[in-house]
């Protein structure tokens, strides 16, 4: 059982390729400044983890439909 602490609002599957595509993994070049890498790994942190939460819900509503 999921806890009320550890839910999440509903993330739309659009919202998450978006936010994908606009914040895509890339290794930065040699050229790239240690404040720029800092931010842009914070960018991608957070699609990570919304990319994550998505997953999660769709897991679970999967789940659920085959345990009904």
């Amino acid at each position: 059982m999921v806890d009320d602490q550890d839910r999440f609002p509903h993330i739309p599957k659009d919202l998450v390729e978006a936010l994908d595509k606009r914040f895509p993994e890339r290794t930065p070049s040699l050229n790239t400044s240690l404040d720029e890498i800092r931010w842009k790994g914070g960018e991608r942190a957070v699609v990570r983890f919304l990319l994550e939460q998505y997953n999660r819900q769709n897991e679970t509503v999967i789940n659920e439909k085959v345990l009904s």
